[in-house]
Parts: structure tokens; C-alpha cells; sequence
């Protein structure tokens, strides 16, 4: 059975989380009800990637532990694990934030890692005098959550637009002025040796064009996890995928399930299909990189929205081309809507250049959205939704012999 590391498949799949909340853009003033910070000029491209650098370099100067440091590094990249789809009402309305946070626990608790993850994620939107969410105060709040309390805050009063030696002092004294009321003071002054090196200002600002900057402080261990343990921490990236837009809740999961039938038909062996279904599970996530406004548009999608609608295959292979031992996976994702003859997207590959498992997942991908129901049309029938299928094959868009691979494979359904 392959292994694959932990940590690099968690710094992988939390940038779609960053992604996720950049889809939004802000109208008008939002706060965060929280910390009653303004989020409307925030950009978010960045976030978990930032604040999980923060929440290391505090959590190096207090203790070097590698499970200590290990359990930092993975709740902090996924704290925002549990925001449904807008960054605007997951920090401004009171439910929301609620939600998101419990959210965020229950998606933890399904995955394989330690389930301790799951109250920490759960506490971050914590205030260190007992006005969070939860009302939990002081050292009930959880070590770690406190940590991602500050490192979070800190990410969002960070303006990346700008220098960073001109908003230092700003973010200090925001910082310092709310020490025992929003964040542990003890804390506070770990934060603030951390911050007085000029190191870690550079470090900040540059962070988003370096990703060896965070690479170089994740916990040098390795967490091998199963192919078993990549699928179930696929299932969850696949409900948030689904779920950020209410026309497509089941269309990761279910191309999944259909996935599996032609895998077995063909009679791959387990490593090979439970590959199949995580690059079904996982083939859309670049879709966290579309605003809703486009994903729920019940209409024709102009030329414009169109272009930044396909965008979202390139995103699939940017964010899953960073796992070492995923290039099969990466390569049946996000090839979904290549074609045949050259005129699919994103990179226009030919029939030379797209294999068989390229195919069906793109067969299998259309069947699924012509035969599942959505909220504004009943989904087609089997006879019908092959016939459309058979038309793209007639004109040399997709794979005859794949099609007749799928067709026979589907047809007890």
C-alpha cells in the first residue's frame, strides 16, 4: 500500500481553503463580530498560509516538541476548514461564525488524524476574557487555539498590499492593546520577541511568493498516511467542495461512486482504484477558486464569467501538483475537460497526451452532470445522457472506446 506525508497534503489542500475565501469579494463594511476588525480590504489569497507560519514561529519559541509543533501546523492550516462559502458572513454574522465552527470540528473528527485537532479548531474564535463564541475563558481556551487566535488576527491586520516596515508599529500596538482581553498575554509576549526580528517581517511579506518560506518550518517528520487515509480526508475536501454551491452538493461524490463501478469493471487493483476516487473526490477543488456568484448563476454564463469559470481545472492541478506521489491523481483531476482534439482547457492537450483513466473521468464526469438532479431542472435519464455523450464522440471530442467502457460499466444503474 502507498504512503503518502501528511503535513505536504495538508499544506496542499489548505491553500484551497485560501482560495475558498478569496472567491468572495467583500461589499461593503464587514467585521469581524469576534475582534470588531474590518475585513472589507482583506485579501484572503493568502491566509492560512500566513497565519500558519505566525502560529510556528510562536510555537517554536515556546516548546520544540514535534508533535506539539505538528499538531500547530495542521490546525492552523485548517482552521478555516469549516467555512461553507464566504469569508464576509463566516467573520461577520454571529450564527455563521457558530456554525463555522462547529463545522470545523465535525469535518476535523472525519478525518484520520488526531482528534484533538477537531476542539482546537473548534475554540479559535476564542477571546482570552470569555466574550468568544463560546464563552470559554483564560486557560480553558485550549494552548494551541489561542495560538491560532493571535496568529489569525494577526494575518487579517496584515495588509499585503503595502511594505511591511510601515504597518509593524500598527500591528504591534493592536496587538499589545489587546492582550488579556482578545489574546493570551503570555503570548502577547512570545509574539513579541518573534516579531523583533527583521527575519520575520520578510518572511511575512514574502510568503506568498516563496513557499519554501513555510516549507522550511513545517515539522521536519513524516506522517505517512494510506491511500485509505487520503480518500477519507478526500471525502470531506469533496463536501466542501460540493457544498459551496447548492447546484452541485453530490456531483463530487457521486462521480466517485461512478468512478469506482468502471474501475471495477475493468478490474484495476485496489491502489489504482481508490486513486481513481480520490482524483473524482478532488477533481473540482479548483472550483473553490470561483465566486458563487458565477457557480449559482441560474443562466448562461457570459464570455467573461465563462473564462473565469474554466479557471478552475488549472487551480485542481496548481493545488494538487504540490503532493509528492500524486501525479496520477493530479493528471486524471484535472484533465476533466480536456478533449480529444485539442480544444478542451485548460492547457489544450490532444489525444496523444490524455490517458485512458483521462478519459473516463471525463465521461464519467458529463454523465453525472446530465443525469444528477438540480435544484432548477430534473436530471436526464440514462438513454438520454449517453446520447449526448455518443455526439461528443461522434465529433472527435471524447474517447470511443472509454465511452463504450463507461456505457457498459453504468449500465446497471
Amino acid at each position: 500500500m502507498e504512503r503518502l506525508d501528511l503535513h505536504q497534503v495538508v499544506a496542499s489542500l489548505a491553500f484551497s481553503v485560501d482560495l475558498a475565501e478569496t472567491s468572495v469579494i467583500a461589499d461593503g463594511e464587514i467585521k469581524d463580530y469576534t475582534s470588531n476588525l474590518n475585513l472589507s480590504k482583506h485579501k484572503f489569497l493568502n491566509h492560512a498560509r500566513r497565519a500558519t507560519y505566525v502560529a510556528l514561529k510562536i510555537a517554536q519559541n515556546i516548546n520544540s516538541n514535534d508533535s506539539f509543533l505538528s499538531k500547530v501546523f495542521i490546525s492552523t492550516a485548517l482552521h478555516d476548514i469549516g467555512i461553507k462559502k464566504d469569508i464576509d458572513s463566516a467573520h461577520s454574522n454571529f450564527d455563521i461564525i457558530l456554525e463555522h465552527s462547529k463545522l470545523g470540528e465535525e469535518l476535523i473528527l472525519r478525518l484520520p488524524i488526531d482528534k484533538e485537532l477537531s476542539t482546537i479548531i473548534k475554540y479559535h474564535h476564542e477571546n482570552f476574557n470569555g466574550t468568544g463564541l463560546f464563552k470559554l475563558k483564560g486557560e480553558d481556551i485550549p494552548f494551541i487555539s489561542r495560538i491560532i487566535r493571535l496568529a489569525d488576527i494577526f494575518e487579517i491586520l496584515y495588509d499585503e498590499t503595502k511594505p511591511n516596515f510601515i504597518q509593524r508599529e500598527r500591528i504591534c500596538e493592536w496587538i499589545n492593546e489587546h492582550k488579556n482581553t482578545i489574546f493570551d498575554p503570555d503570548l502577547v509576549e512570545v509574539f513579541n520577541k518573534v516579531q523583533s526580528i527583521d527575519a520575520f517581517w520578510l518572511d511575512i511579506e514574502n510568503i506568498a511568493h516563496n513557499t519554501s518560506i513555510l516549507d522550511k518550518i513545517i515539522p521536519d517528520i513524516k506522517i505517512p498516511v494510506t491511500l485509505d487515509d487520503i480518500k477519507k480526508i478526500a471525502e470531506v475536501f469533496a463536501y466542501i467542495i460540493d457544498h459551496k454551491s447548492h447546484f452541485t452538493y453530490t456531483h463530487s461524490t457521486n462521480l466517485a461512486k461512478y468512478v469506482k463501478k468502471v474501475c471495477n469493471y475493468l478490474g484495476y487493483d485496489k491502489n489504482k482504484t481508490l486513486k481513481m476516487e480520490i482524483a473524482a473526490l478532488l477533481h473540482d477543488i479548483g472550483k473553490l477558486s470561483i465566486p458563487n456568484s458565477i457557480l449559482d448563476k441560474n443562466g448562461k454564463l457570459t464570455a467573461d464569467e465563462m473564462q473565469i469559470m474554466r479557471s478552475h481545472t488549472y487551480y485542481t492541478r496548481l493545488i494538487l501538483s504540490k503532493i509528492d506521489g500524486f501525479e496520477e491523481i493530479t493528471d486524471w483531476a484535472a484533465n476533466h475537460h480536456e478533449k480529444l482534439n485539442g480544444k478542451g482547457y485548460p492547457f489544450g492537450l490532444n489525444a496523444e497526451e490524455l490517458s485512458l483513466e483521462s478519459r473516463i473521468m471525463s465521461i464519467c464526469d458529463i454523465y453525472e452532470a446530465l443525469t444528477a438532479d438540480r435544484p432548477y431542472r430534473k436530471g436526464m435519464n440514462r438513454n438520454d445522457a449517453f446520447n449526448i455523450i455518443q455526439t461528443m464522440v461522434d465529433t472527435g471530442e471524447l474517447c470511443r472506446r472509454a465511452f463504450n467502457i463507461v456505457k457498459q460499466a453504468l449500465s446497471e444503474i
